[in-house]
């Protein structure tokens, strides 16, 4: 007499439900129950193709924006991001013009270039060159030049304030370049916080 053979028992991927496994690939206790969970893959399959290819559509848009941004945004991003830098770095420093102590409220002070951006592009981003400011000297005195170079001096030493004004060597950016630097000034300002 032969033994049957006892086949075993597996639980129904869709149910739960326990049944015989009488095939070797079978993971569902009947075709109803195969049905539905074909169903459900094929939607999570659909909704992950759907995903991929909303990321693609926004990676597109993205790179069409990317490509659209003209020199002057980007150079106005990458000043407002090494601004904000500087106002962080001279946060508890006096006024590099008059000496006075900085306003600790937010914009309370600027960002004031020893070498103004108009007379000297190329050290628009230079951290020798820029320093925190109350916004009288730096509006309303002109940025007050003749106490700036006396106080800068004794901040970054004579020799760095001579390299400074004698640096006249033309500096073109790319637009890179400025995303760049936008980049590494919020950066160093996450640093600094």
């Amino acid at each position: 007499m032969k033994q049957s053979r006892k086949l075993p028992k597996r639980k129904c991927r869709w149910c739960g439900a326990e049944f015989e496994k009488l095939r070797p690939l079978q993971i569902v206790c009947s075709s109803a129950c195969a049905i539905s969970l074909n169903k459900r893959k094929r939607e999570a399959a659909n909704k992950k193709a759907q995903a991929e290819a909303k990321r693609r559509e926004r990676a597109v848009i993205k790179a069409r924006r990317h490509a659209l941004e003209t020199k002057p945004q980007l150079t106005k991003r990458a000043q407002a991001a090494f601004n904000a830098f500087i106002r962080l770095r001279d946060k508890h420093q006096s006024c590099i013009s008059c000496g006075n102590p900085l306003p600790d409220t937010p914009n309370g002070y600027d960002a004031g270039h020893y070498r103004s951006v108009g007379s000297a592009p190329n050290l628009r981003f230079n951290e020798n060159n820029c320093h925190g400011q109350c916004k009288r000297c730096n509006n309303y005195l002109s940025g007050n030049h003749v106490n700036y170079r006396l106080r800068l001096a004794e901040r970054i030493g004579l020799e760095a304030v001579e390299k400074l004004e004698s640096d006249n060597k033309p500096l073109h950016y790319t637009k890179d370049d400025l995303r760049q630097i936008e980049r590494l000034y919020k950066e160093k300002r996450r640093e600094l916080l």
